[in-house]
């Protein structure tokens, strides 16, 4: 399955993190996603804040993630 580098989703109450291919299932706290640095060119820059590293999940399988956003839960 071909996807994108990066792709973030949310439904409000969870949110998941496909990172080049490893999926950041669980535990993230806090992310920031900016389309620009700080003089103002395009650049996009992915911060993940607050992973609790107790909880946090890594994965390189990415079926029930792309089931979860495509509503198949």
């Amino acid at each position: 399955m071909s996807v994108p580098k990066l792709i973030i989703a949310s439904d409000g109450d969870h949110t998941a993190a496909v990172l080049d291919g490893i999926l950041i299932g669980q535990g993230i706290e806090r992310l920031d996603f900016s389309t620009e640095n700080k003089n103002g060119d395009k650049e996009g820059t992915l911060r993940i804040l607050d992973l609790n590293v107790g909880r946090v999940k890594l994965s390189t399988d990415l079926s029930p993630f792309m089931k979860w956003v495509n509503g198949e839960d």
